[in-house]
């Protein structure tokens, strides 16, 4: 089984908005989801350590995401 990340764990992944490769942090947010007005909270996400923007979703979070009804 895959270890489980936590706030504060760092690892590397491409920001969209940096257009590159950067260092990254797991930390708990709430998430806006697109074309929705929907936000839910306490939700553990990836985020650029450069310009602050959420880059990805870990697994672990979309149990929560659907219970929301937020996620498909």
């Amino acid at each position: 089984m895959k270890a489980l990340f936590q706030a504060g764990d760092v690892s590397s992944s491409s920001c969209r908005a940096c257009r590159k490769i950067v260092r990254t942090r797991y930390e708990v947010r709430t998430v806006h989801m697109p074309g929705t007005r929907l936000r839910v909270p306490n939700v553990l996400v990836d985020v650029c350590t450069e310009c602050d923007t959420m880059v990805s979703i870990p697994r672990q979070s979309i149990p929560q995401l659907r219970e929301t009804g937020a996620w498909k």
